[in-house]
């Protein structure tokens, strides 16, 4: 496990810093989830709408173009099995967005939470992981809890991969000592015995499961407890192992079939410019699922509230929601305006569309924000630039009515 300074930033690479800054796509929002919608919407003529560069036909997705692509898909699917940390313990209500969570690369994941130098010595038949990320408090002030699992060809490749993952983070830093976690005898473990962090690497079926603690308080406090930290790896796990085995991944040899989009949820989303490079691929998961991508975790019960079962990220967010009054509430609740933002000028032409600009402190935070309701689906838009923003969003309506 890698030596971090309470000061540092440990999850956060400069990649990400430039290229993840979405601060509140989808929170928020003012009001709550009894509000009805309004009167029905005006009618809108496409034909008058500024979509920009950006595409307004249905498309079929299809198949996986290419073995990367693959990867990504499986990683994406095995999403809706990982359970984010809120639902380990209710402690853990915080996201980072600075976090790749779907990966086929430990680089821009795990690479500030482990040493992955050797990971492909350790690990080379990987496929691809799913990463959940939650902490106790804002600003590296509380507990961070993250599960990375990762995806093998077989259950020995996997058992093999935990010990050989487990030995070279090892290595990493002499004051690395082994630790046993008594619930699951067969999970490779270590901490340093000066700070409260700790990693572990357990083999489940084709999986495995790397959980990682870091507690900020008390390594600021010089205050350790090795007992604490093994109950919230034991903790996670029993919510962890049972979750993930209800998936089950694709052979290698039919990796290629796999579809990019199973219902339609992503061909409804306007393409993701390629200028945008977030650190997320476009994909689209369960409703449950997207509670991983939130920035703010209070939205969740907003999106219960309103019954999403499913998500779509792309060149916008997309929410399906229980019908057309749903969809329009949880546009209110996630577009509205609140200390942080101020109202925007909506796109034209598109009088059911709002926009709004972030006007608090924090650095490298996207600046407008724009989002929609149509039937059953809430969609919302991210720029630097309003006239993006707008355009994402009126394209986005067009795509929505289209694919009728």
């Amino acid at each position: 496990m890698l030596q971090l300074r309470v000061n540092s930033m440990p999850r956060r690479t400069a990649y990400a810093l430039v290229m993840a800054a979405t601060l509140a796509i989808v929170s928020g929002g003012c009001g709550s989830a009894e509000h009805a919608a309004d009167g029905p919407a005006p009618a809108v003529d496409l034909g008058k709408l500024d979509v920009g560069n950006y595409e307004t036909k249905p498309r079929q997705l299809g198949t996986v173009k290419n073995l990367q692509q693959a990867k990504t898909i499986e990683a994406e699917r095995l999403g809706n099995f990982v359970p984010p940390p809120v639902d380990i313990d209710p402690r853990f209500v915080h996201n980072d967005p600075f976090i790749a969570t779907v990966f086929t690369d430990p680089k821009y994941s795990i690479g500030k939470i482990m040493a992955v130098d050797r990971f492909a010595e350790a690990a080379p038949d990987f496929v691809s992981g799913f990463l959940s990320f939650g902490s106790t408090e804002e600003d590296s002030r509380g507990i961070d809890l993250m599960n990375a699992v990762m995806i093998f060809p077989d259950e020995q490749k996997a058992a093999d991969a935990a010990v050989a993952l487990e030995r070279v983070d090892l290595e990493a830093a002499e004051r690395n000592t082994a630790v046993a976690i008594p619930k699951y005898p067969a999970a490779h473990a270590h901490w340093q015995p000066n700070q409260q962090s700790i990693g572990s690497w357990y083999a489940t079926g084709k999986f495995v499961v790397y959980t990682w603690i870091y507690d900020y308080l008390k390594i600021h406090i010089e205050k350790v407890d090795l007992p604490a930290l093994v109950a919230l790896v034991e903790q996670s796990l029993d919510t962890v192992v049972p979750s993930i085995s209800k998936f089950n991944p694709a052979p290698l040899d039919q990796l290629m079939s796999l579809q990019i989009d199973v219902d339609g949820m992503l061909d409804r989303t306007i393409a993701r410019p390629a200028e945008d490079g977030w650190l997320n691929p476009p994909g689209a998961y369960n409703g449950h699922t997207a509670i991983h991508f939130l920035s703010d975790l209070g939205d969740r019960k907003a999106m219960e509230e309103v019954g999403v079962d499913r998500f779509a990220t792309n060149g916008v967010d997309l929410y399906r929601a229980r019908d057309g009054a749903a969809a329009a509430v949880l546009r209110k609740e996630f577009g509205g305006v609140t200390k942080k933002f101020t109202g925007a000028e909506p796109p034209a032409n598109l009088p059911a569309a709002e926009c709004k600009e972030y006007i608090g402190r924090q650095n490298l935070a996207i600046r407008f924000y724009c989002s929609v309701s149509y039937g059953r689906y809430a969609a919302f838009s991210a720029s630097h630039q309003l006239l993006d923003a707008q355009q994402r969003i009126s394209a986005e309506y067009a795509l929505l009515v289209n694919s009728k």
